[in-house]
């Protein structure tokens, strides 16, 4: 026994102590082995062999490799360049996939198995009860169930079941050998474990990505503002085509004879069911924004075409996207791929390039179904009581019982509103959702044959596989070619059909034929010598099929002004073309706003009088006009339009041709005041409003633009310490530069189309997923100026590469 000693004399330990010791030792050992909450267990956390800081990678770390892969048919080498992107060159298909869906997995692991998981709805099982309202409605919108039905189409074709055979075994061979301490950070903090990888995962993340690209629809809002207005007031502030838009297939493209014919329009007793204010809880706000554009030889300095893209999608960390570049024979492709999806979904090979924005065009309509009185397992349609189809859903929440739901389906699809499900954005009434991401689709032979595709006849049969989401598809290659399609599955609707709800009782409201791939609108080589997109409308009047949709146009203005202006263009020119800040929104109203407010004087006034319109990063000018704006856009239409939320309002480029146009609208008039009030008067109290709004702000800091919009790139488990927020970005939604709070410009790239490709590119965060590596938001700083990498692309089979500044040498393992 071990003696104590005090003023030179030995004690025996307290034995009351010795055992106090004892019970603390174990309950620390319990509380360290255990979670708390929603807390993990800390003890495998701070382990310091197999805990967090196994993830702290030093500054020179080595990631030189050589590694044998039981899965590899023949050697590989994998040339990491200075940007720390890797250039995979392998034998065959099957070893670039596999190494692919390695690669992947090892740099961003969590970030492909939890944005698979939240698109299950399978959230729960790791945080717990908290999650359950999302996974709920996950499960509610069908998202497994619009991916089995694709993954049937993916298999079925020998081609693309090999393609994600491939890269899903790459991806279970670095989850197979790697010990714990090499996982990365966030499963320790959030203490579960990756389970294997499967090809529905790999659809599951292009479903995910198609709800978040064409899931919402204003259906329901539209309903309930038809209820507060006549339908020639509906088409006026809602109208199909904004009036100028520059769309998508330049103005006088001729288009081929319609070759379906378009059922005429039902009564509106069927096309239109009210939706009253007490039918729903709240709207959904939504939207998302890219651009794209591509200039002909003969508007560009090299005479060489120039393709631009950049799509702006949620702005996280770990980064939404990882460049790379694949070569194997038939296949030598560069550019920007998705985490969790094998090949390259945005950039160009050794013959073409391409980019891609969103297409607004509806595919996703809602039903009222009319249920069986006495019968909760059927509803009517065409006369006759029809049976749901029903799927259990069961949930696992961590630390409480499953979940089960029962979800039904009708002929129209899910029943996502049925009484028993409530969120914040649900509706009373009983409501089915049709959407074109519930057919099978394999968007995989789209990308597979992209990748390798060699001109535009080949470009086209590509993208005849890709049908949802709906893309404008933009294209040049170095033959001098540039186009753009319209590209996706259609139905062919009758004019004004998912404007609104629908009554689901019986076929007269049911999407017609699909529209024949052909005959989407698309143009090749347009007189113009340019091609634009940026998300608004697809094309004139003058094409045949009728359709809706949610296109904006402040951008696509923009942007066909500077390129019509064009001449001997180049690459820094479409840079900064990428990063232009000019709202054009602000030049076209603040004229009339400031006029409005002639004899009142200010700082705040006589600083607009002389702004350029440009929301610079350091703009205060860009601060005043935007609060000033947000608060004039509410006082028109928020009075007489309650319940609304501010997306589902008209846009703001309606809103600012109809204070050009239009003096005596009624919605300028608040109806609860006695006096009635003019356009002026309200743009005259909303400055005033403005004006206390910011003199109060100053006081406890800068109205510089960009501390007040705040841009910045979360973490996707929203962790601050691995947050980067307050970002010195200028622009916004209204601007080419469409910079916004948690979303913006997610890839830029810049495409020269010459002898020798010339590419750059950027994106808001680095190629590592861990937030202790050098390389997980190297890149932000350049983003956030403006500023490209220059992408480079070796040639087809260049397996060594002097200028490598790692090297992977992978090999077949010994049998």
């Amino acid at each position: 026994m071990a003696w104590n000693t005090t003023n030179g004399k030995r004690k025996r330990p307290n034995k009351i102590w010795g055992y106090i010791l004892v019970v603390f030792t174990t309950a620390l050992v319990y509380i360290l082995d255990h979670p708390l909450g929603a807390l993990p267990a800390l003890g495998p956390l701070l382990d310091p062999v197999h805990g967090c800081w196994a993830n702290a990678e030093p500054a020179s770390f080595d990631y030189n490799l050589n590694e044998d892969l039981p899965a590899l048919t023949g050697k590989a080498i994998v040339n990491f360049d200075d940007q720390f992107v890797p250039h995979i060159n392998a034998t065959n298909d099957h070893d670039l996939y596999y190494i692919q869906g390695y690669l992947h997995a090892w740099f961003r692991l969590w970030q492909m198995e939890m944005q698979t998981r939240a698109a299950a709805g399978r959230i729960s099982e790791i945080a717990g009860e908290k999650a359950l309202p999302f996974d709920r409605k996950q499960r509610r919108k069908g998202m497994v169930y619009a991916a089995e039905n694709s993954l049937r189409a993916a298999e079925a074709n020998p081609v693309t079941k090999a393609m994600l055979d491939a890269y899903t075994a790459g991806v279970n061979q670095f989850i197979a050998t790697r010990g714990k301490h090499q996982l990365p950070l966030e499963y320790k903090l959030m203490g579960f474990k990756p389970e294997p990888w499967t090809n529905l995962k790999c659809i599951l993340l292009l479903k995910y990505m198609a709800d978040d690209l064409s899931g919402e629809s204003d259906d329901i809002a539209h309903s309930y503002l038809r209820t507060l207005m006549s339908e020639a007031e509906f088409n006026l502030l809602y109208p199909d085509k904004i009036p100028g838009s520059s769309p998508v297939v330049p103005a006088g493209t001729p288009f081929a004879p319609a070759t379906i014919s378009v059922s005429a329009p039902p009564a509106d007793s069927s096309s239109f069911v009210p939706i009253s204010a007490t039918d729903f809880e709240s709207l959904p706000q939504h939207g998302k924004g890219s651009n794209s554009w591509a200039l002909s030889g003969s508007r560009t300095a090299s005479g060489d075409p120039i393709l631009c893209n950049d799509p702006h999608l949620g702005l996280n960390l770990p980064s939404l996207w990882f460049q790379v570049q694949l070569s194997a024979p038939g296949i030598n492709v560069c550019g920007a791929s998705l985490p969790g999806a094998p090949g390259v979904v945005i950039g160009f090979n050794d013959h073409i390039s391409w980019g891609l924005t969103n297409n607004y065009r509806d595919v996703k309509d809602f039903y009222e179904i009319k249920p069986v009185e006495g019968d909760a397992g059927k509803y009517w349609f065409n006369g006759q009581q029809v049976p749901y189809t029903t799927r259990m859903e069961r949930i696992a929440v961590k630390g409480k019982p499953d979940y089960v739901d029962t979800v039904q389906y009708t002929i129209h699809g899910v029943l996502l509103y049925d009484g028993r499900y409530h969120e914040k954005f649900s509706t009373r009434k009983l409501l089915a959702v049709k959407w074109m991401g519930y057919e099978a689709s394999n968007e995989y032979m789209a990308i597979y044959k992209l990748n390798r595709a060699g001109n535009y006849d080949e470009y086209v049969d590509a993208i005849q596989h890709f049908e949802c989401p709906a893309q404008n598809m933009i294209y040049a290659d170095r033959q001098g070619h540039i186009a753009i399609w319209g590209q996706g599955k259609f139905p062919a609707k009758w004019r004004g059909q998912g404007k609104y709800v629908m009554q689901g009782l019986d076929s007269s409201t049911l999407w017609g034929p699909v529209i024949p791939m052909a005959e989407n609108p698309h143009a090749l080589d347009p007189a113009q010598g340019y091609l634009a997109s940026a998300n608004e409308n697809t094309t004139d009047t003058a094409y045949p099929y009728p359709y809706t949709g949610d296109f904006v146009e402040l951008r696509a203005w923009r942007i066909n002004e500077l390129l019509a202006k064009t001449a001997e263009v180049t690459v820094p020119d479409m840079q900064a073309m990428q990063g232009d800040d000019y709202s054009i929104l602000a030049a076209n109203v603040l004229p009339m706003m400031l006029d409005a407010c002639k004899v009142y004087k200010g700082k705040y006034l006589d600083s607009l009088r002389a702004w350029d319109y440009q929301l610079r990063p350091y703009s205060m000018c860009g601060t005043v006009f935007q609060h000033w704006w947000k608060i004039l856009y509410s006082s028109i239409w928020m009075d007489d339009l309650p319940n609304v939320p501010g997306e589902t309002l008209p846009l703001a480029e309606r809103t600012m041709q109809l204070m050009l146009t239009d003096s005596t609208l009624r919605f300028y008039d608040d109806p609860r005041t006695a006096k009635r009030e003019t356009l002026a008067d309200i743009i005259r109290r909303s400055y005033y409003q403005t004006s206390q709004a910011l003199a109060e702000k100053e006081k406890k800091g800068s109205l510089d633009w960009y501390k007040v919009k705040n841009t910045g790139v979360r973490h996707l488990a929203k962790l601050d310490a691995f947050s980067y927020t307050g970002l010195e970005t200028g622009g916004w939604g209204n601007t080419i530069n469409a910079m916004k709070e948690d979303h913006g410009p997610s890839w830029r790239m810049v495409v020269q189309m010459g002898k020798e490709i010339e590419a750059y590119g950027i994106y808001p965060g680095g190629q590592s997923g861990n937030p202790g590596s050098k390389y997980y938001a190297n890149y932000l700083p350049m983003w956030v100026k403006g500023q490209y990498n220059k992408l480079h692309f070796y040639p087809a089979g260049k397996a060594e590469n002097s200028a490598a500044k790692y090297v992977w040498t992978l090999k077949p393992a010994s049998k």
